[in-house]
């Protein structure tokens, strides 16, 4: 893989993951808002958030709304590097430089050509520079990784948590007994969890909350979070190999790639 390829894939890559963090915030955010008011029945903090639920005696309360802040949030930084670095390698994959000033040929530049080229105009095509900086941007891509993964793994633990809570929560509101609960714990998925969630838990607010299915809403924040994660992990990957290669080619040091 040369230069130009990397820089190709690089570009796909970043902007995969623009795409992908824009779709897990929206999805995320707008689910967490259809149900704030629903499930913010704490005195004193804020439980609104959709994620990490909790089951009690007599209802059901949403976890602390800063997990759904972080949520909603921590891919900002990543947007915008993910919008920068995209544009930056797409100008440079897709945007060809223009030509040469002109300039003229004199008899001393071309004494080994055979042919008489005294006094011709000659247009060349401007060439980019290679990209050199491909291991302060491997850095920067790993510690993306490291947000884009605490990412994923807050809203995917936090969207079981709320299921097994709710599990609980459902078996009371039906009153199920005997192998019913068995069915609801062993048999249900989460997917369905949710969409007894969506018809069966009360509006607080007066029947205001707008029908959505919470379930396919909260799945899809999830997978293109693990999406974001795994375009990162592959960037990274990409720039830590050109600069290695970079390293071998030219004899320069691995920390000054």
């Amino acid at each position: 893989m040369n230069s130009k390829q990397a820089e190709i894939l690089l570009a796909v890559l970043y902007t995969g993951s623009m795409i992908f963090s824009v779709t897990s915030v929206i999805s995320l955010v707008t689910t967490w808002q259809n149900w704030v008011v629903t499930l913010d029945g704490c005195i004193d903090v804020d439980c609104g958030c959709i994620l990490y639920g909790i089951n009690t005696f007599r209802t059901f309360l949403g976890g602390d709304e800063k997990l759904c802040h972080f949520a909603a949030y921590a891919l900002t930084p990543i947007i915008v590097i993910s919008l920068c670095l995209g544009a930056y390698h797409g100008y440079r994959c897709c945007i060809h430089k223009n030509l040469d000033e002109p300039k003229q040929i004199n008899h001393g530049q071309v004494y080994n050509d055979r042919r008489n080229l005294n006094g011709y105009v000659v247009v060349r095509v401007k060439k980019r520079v290679a990209f050199k900086r491909w291991m302060p941007i491997g850095f920067l891509a790993a510690l993306v990784c490291c947000l884009s993964l605490a990412h994923a793994v807050v809203i995917t633990d936090g969207y079981y948590k709320t299921c097994e809570q709710y599990r609980r929560n459902l078996i009371q509101l039906l009153g199920s007994r005997g192998r019913e609960i068995l069915a609801i714990h062993n048999r249900l998925s989460c997917g369905a969890i949710f969409d007894f969630m969506d018809y069966v838990e009360p509006d607080k607010n007066h029947w205001s909350r707008t029908e959505m299915n919470t379930g396919i809403a909260l799945h899809l924040a999830i997978y293109t979070s693990w999406f974001n994660f795994v375009a990162w992990i592959a960037a990274c990957s990409i720039n830590f190999i050109m600069a290695r290669k970079r390293q071998r080619n030219l004899g320069e040091k691995f920390c000054c790639c």
